[in-house]
């Protein structure tokens, strides 16, 4: 099964498109909270996380041993890493809005670009791993050209994703929906051109993107499932044009 990633605008309904398809096709789920317990984790020392005995065992896992032979690697090299280590969970978990401003100083413009690059090395390390869905952080972009990734934007109307995020978040109104999408749109496509030189809604860095102000999640989530075991199956390339051109009508997953 391919590996999925899930870019999209806040309020287009990624975490629970992305939760629907990990949920059918059996993939972990990979968010920015799994994120921020991976960076935790390897940050640690070598001994607490051999130590798996006196650990309950998450859906980190998996991915954290993928990533701690990166660090062996740079050890054995004698380089050391620039990257990983502790305070990393906060540096992958950081949400776009917080970007949004240009550094003021080269010590956090240095700060961002260690946000970057480790979030790129995250991500390259838990596709690795393989079976996953990786929301948001710029995994389409950051595996372009990786072969077995489908890559899917998300995006919808500025005020249905107002109400999206308004009820999600508990704001008490839906002009603070709307000041939240307004920074973390500028925000998201700040990080986009400083990371890629590029936007969050290029359709050159997906294979498809979807409307959610014209789909349903759910038939959204289809739409990507359908279009993920027609790759597993007959490749790429026809799987994404499979999905797109596909006269049969498209079943919701089962929940």
């Amino acid at each position: 099964m391919p590996v999925i990633t899930i870019e999209g605008r806040v309020g287009a309904g990624g975490p629970g498109v992305g939760r629907i398809v990990a949920r059918t096709l059996g993939l972990d789920f990979v968010d920015r909270l799994l994120l921020s317990e991976i960076g935790r984790r390897v940050g640690a020392t070598v001994e607490a996380m051999q130590d798996s005995e006196r650990r309950v065992p998450s859906r980190g896992d998996r991915f954290i041993s993928f990533i701690q032979r990166t660090l062996e690697r740079s050890g054995n090299a004698g380089m050391g890493d620039p990257y990983f280590g502790p305070g990393m969970e906060v540096l992958v978990s950081r949400p776009y809005r917080e970007l949004e401003r240009a550094p003021a100083t080269r010590a956090e413009e240095l700060h961002e670009q260690q946000f970057i690059d480790t979030t790129a090395e995250v991500i390259r390390e838990i596709a690795a791993a393989g079976d996953a869905v990786i929301l948001s952080r710029g995994g389409g972009a950051i595996l372009r050209g990786t072969p077995g990734v489908l890559r899917i934007g998300l995006l919808g109307e500025k005020e249905d994703r107002a109400k999206r995020i308004q009820q999600r978040e508990n704001l008490p109104d839906l002009d603070s929906g709307r000041e939240l999408i307004e920074h973390s749109d500028a925000a998201q496509a700040r990080y986009f051109e400083k990371a890629f030189e590029s936007n969050p809604i290029d359709p050159f860095l997906y294979h498809f993107m979807l409307n959610t102000s014209e789909v349903g999640l759910e038939y959204a989530a289809g739409v990507i499932v359908y279009a993920a075991r027609q790759m597993d199956e007959h490749g790429l390339m026809q799987a994404a044009h499979e999905a797109l051109e596909s006269e049969e009508p498209l079943a919701p997953p089962q929940t």
